[in-house]
């Protein structure tokens, strides 16, 4: 299982979950050292696990997509799943401030994080299928105020 944006929050909990069912894991995720904790910690405490590994991934690099991918499948003998909890988060008021903020937290959250998915998604289907899970927020569900323009990003 590919987990992208393994080294915190949702995705990290993901992660240990997987691993701790057995799953073999390959976190993504923009900073190697967060990635490289979140591997050692993984094998810590599962130290049955045979692949917890790790690759740069970052959803504002799209350039970074196919390496990581690629990284994930040497590291899993092939994945058969990807799960999807990396995303930008700014506060509304920032987002009113700095249309520049705006502007790369909409492409990160929609725009690249469609990308990324359609390459996994290919991928996936090249060898028969797989799954594809993409986390969202419950500010993506429903409208509010206090984040109206990341609400509809996470949409």
């Amino acid at each position: 299982v590919v987990v992208f944006g393994g080294t915190a929050g949702i995705g990290r909990a993901v992660a240990q979950q997987l691993a701790e069912r057995g799953d073999r894991v390959c976190l993504l995720g923009r900073d190697e050292a967060a990635l490289a904790r979140s591997v050692a910690d993984l094998t810590a405490r599962h130290p049955s696990q045979t692949a917890a590994a790790s690759a740069v991934c970052d959803l504002e690099r799209p350039e970074t997509f196919a390496a990581a991918l690629d990284a994930a499948d040497r590291a899993l003998d092939g994945f058969q799943a990807v799960i999807v909890t990396a995303a930008m988060f700014a506060t509304q008021e920032a987002l009113e401030r700095d249309v520049e903020l705006t502007r790369r937290l909409t492409t990160v959250n929609y725009a690249n994080t469609v990308t990324f998915c359609e390459m996994a998604r290919h991928r996936l289907l090249s060898r028969g299928g797989g799954w594809l899970t993409v986390v969202s927020s419950v500010a993506g569900d429903r409208g509010r105020k206090p984040v109206a323009i990341y609400g509809s990003s996470k949409a």
